[in-house]
């Protein structure tokens, strides 16, 4: 309703003629538009492009600096959906410089929250976890409702959403689950729907990557429920990928389906933002459907958007899969299966990215094992269980400590 509203009131401008007021009062009605536009159509409808890229010319003529502020922000959260990560980051870095010039805390929030998660999205772990944790430093909670409605989501409650992933993949799991437990906690008091939606679904993600398919499908529903309520497109698109990843998960046959059903919604919307990640899940279940070529496709498909976007947060998970896959299809493999989890090890430890570290090599040191090099397997594994504190327990270790007893055994 509001955005008919605002639609409505820019088509009236249309018809007053061109000057400096016409000029302010369009570049308002952009601003205001582009949240429930947001909404409705997705980050990464052309609509939002357009919306926001004629603000960014209007508030260069302004000079209103706040408004300049979320046009950029505005651009940049349609690149980074579409999977425009180069553009993305340049548009980032250019919000945290106007940022710092204005000496604005809220600003700064947001900015530093930007950045960071798109330095997730590059696969720049370390960077990504100094700017989610500096924004989160400056978070203000009694802020939150303003900020909410000013950028679309509450930037301090998604800047804990993107940290709780950060630090997972950095293998610093303890505060973790602790740290998605409040996100949601805060989005929830916070009472705004789309920062719950966004909120519930990319912490269903850290939930899937461990295949606890009861809590997946428990926020999945609730992201299901809310953007159905609120006609969250791009919301309703994610989450129903991630339920056809619980319903294949647990053995049932509408699973894939339902998978396919939501990534081709997601990609009529034009996000392709998180695909490579998405698309691993994919081919985890082609290869426990044995359907192996179908599996090799899709990694594929995923590779080109490493290589197209530079959505590297996920690449060496992708390697690994493509050896697993390769292991699969034939004994021939074995040679080309080796060398993907050794880049995929490569990649990982480059990245800091040590849970995916331990995945290549939890998957290196099987392979060794039936090849009798149990020497260089134990060793590989070894050094990687070693890099988590005493005590720490998640189902990707405690399969690696499995394996590595086998090879002591």
């Amino acid at each position: 309703e509001a955005l008919n509203h605002f639609s409505r009131a820019l088509d009236v401008l249309k018809d007053l003629p061109q000057c400096p007021e016409r000029n302010a009062l369009e570049l308002e009605l952009l601003i205001a538009r582009g949240i429930p536009l947001l909404s409705v159509k997705g980050y990464a409808s052309d609509d939002m492009e357009h919306n926001y890229r004629r603000a960014k010319e209007l508030s260069q003529e302004h000079s209103d600096s706040m408004h300049h502020f979320r046009a950029i922000r505005g651009l940049w959260s349609f690149h980074l959906v579409r999977g425009h990560l180069a553009n993305a980051r340049g548009l980032a870095e250019n919000l945290l410089a106007l940022a710092h010039h204005e000496q604005s805390s809220d600003l700064l929030v947001e900015a530093h929250r930007d950045l960071g998660t798109t330095c997730f999205f590059l696969g720049r772990f370390d960077e990504a976890k100094h700017h989610l944790l500096t924004a989160i430093s400056m978070d203000d909670p009694n802020q939150q409702r303003s900020l909410a409605l000013r950028y679309g989501q509450d930037p301090g409650i998604t800047a804990r959403t993107y940290l709780a992933r950060t630090l997972w993949i950095l293998g610093e799991v303890e505060p973790v689950e602790p740290l998605a437990l409040e996100a949601i906690g805060l989005a929830r008091e916070l009472e705004h729907p789309y920062t719950l939606v966004f909120t519930l679904y990319f912490l269903s993600w850290l939930y899937s990557a461990v295949h606890n398919t009861k809590r997946t499908r428990e926020l999945t529903d609730e992201t299901i429920a809310v953007s159905t309520q609120y006609s969250f497109a791009l919301g309703l698109a994610w989450a129903t990928t991630s339920r056809g990843w619980v319903l294949a998960e647990t053995g049932q046959e509408e699973g894939l389906g339902t998978f396919l059903h939501g990534l081709a919604a997601t990609r009529a919307i034009g996000a392709r933002i998180h695909e490579t990640c998405t698309l691993a899940l994919l081919a985890e279940i082609y290869l426990r459907k044995r359907r192996i070529d179908e599996g090799l496709a899709t990694i594929e498909e995923a590779q080109k958007l490493v290589v197209t976007g530079g959505e590297l947060f996920w690449h060496a998970e992708l390697l690994r899969l493509k050896g697993e896959l390769l292991l699969s299809q034939s004994d021939q493999s074995v040679h080309a299966a080796e060398q993907f989890f050794c880049e995929a090890l490569k990649i990982a430890q480059d990245q800091h990215a040590t849970m995916l570290e331990l995945r290549a090599a939890t998957s290196l040191a099987r392979l060794w094992k039936a090849r009798n090099k149990v020497d260089e397997a134990t060793r590989i594994l070894h050094s990687v269980c070693a890099k988590f504190h005493e005590g720490v327990d998640n189902p990707d270790l405690s399969e690696a400590k499995t394996v590595l007893l086998e090879l002591l055994a």
